[in-house]
């Protein structure tokens, strides 16, 4: 997958999400989209073809591209997601995440009285060391997911989804964790050792193995960090 296939279809959903390109509408040509980007008409097809897989457009032949109503929209994809959040007309739809994720976490957290081990929480305890020794860090940071704050926070939160012993569970929230984490930080930086708490809490009560501790751990900080990341409106 080239880079330049990449921006472009991340720049076609943003687009999309925003309502540039708006539901029931049809796509610029392939040449047009091609003068526009500066780009090749194969780079476009690639990109048509992105945006197809995640559901944002249908393609009819010759005809061309019509950009699909919102519910057919994957939003378990990472680019879909981060668009909506960023661009969407939905101002829920990042709270809809962070709730979604909350709601496996509660079920991995009565599943893990069961199948997790100290190995498990030693995992969990150095993501948040993770996160402290980034928060510790005196250099300009990143505000993308490259930052070793968002990468330990993410990863954290993967391995929580892991502890239900059901991959196919983990697997259906993954692609939310890297986007959530992500925006946090760049709408809220200054709630990392906030972060870093509520983390601690939430280790302590999965390790007292009381599931009901745990979820309310969870949800608390569902809540706050909806609270952190809400825009106004």
């Amino acid at each position: 997958m080239s880079r330049r296939y990449r921006d472009v279809m991340r720049d076609l959903v943003e687009g999309v999400a925003a309502g540039a390109y708006p539901e029931g509408s049809w796509l610029p040509p392939e040449s047009e989209l091609a003068v526009r980007f500066g780009c090749s008409r194969g780079v476009i097809r690639e990109a048509i073809r992105g945006l197809d897989e995640r559901g944002l457009i249908e393609v009819l032949h010759a005809r061309g591209q019509r950009v699909r109503q919102r519910e057919y929209w994957d939003l378990r994809d990472p680019d879909v997601l981060r668009a909506c959040v960023e661009r969407g007309p939905e101002p829920a739809t990042l709270a809809q995440a962070i709730d979604a994720r909350a709601a496996v976490e509660c079920a991995a957290a009565t599943r893990a009285q069961e199948h997790a081990t100290d190995r498990d929480f030693s995992m969990l305890r150095s993501r948040i060391d993770d996160m402290e020794r980034a928060a510790e860090l005196a250099v300009d940071r990143s505000r993308d997911e490259t930052d070793p704050f968002v990468l330990a926070d993410a990863w954290f939160h993967h391995t929580l989804a892991l502890l239900s012993d059901n991959a196919v569970l983990a697997k259906l929230v993954e692609p939310l964790q890297l986007v959530i984490a992500q925006v946090r930080h760049a709408r809220a930086p200054e709630r990392e050792r906030s972060v870093i708490s509520h983390h601690w809490r939430i280790l302590e009560a999965l390790s007292s193995r009381e599931p009901d501790l745990a979820a309310e751990a969870i949800s608390a900080y569902a809540e706050r960090l909806t609270h952190w990341v809400a825009v106004p409106r």
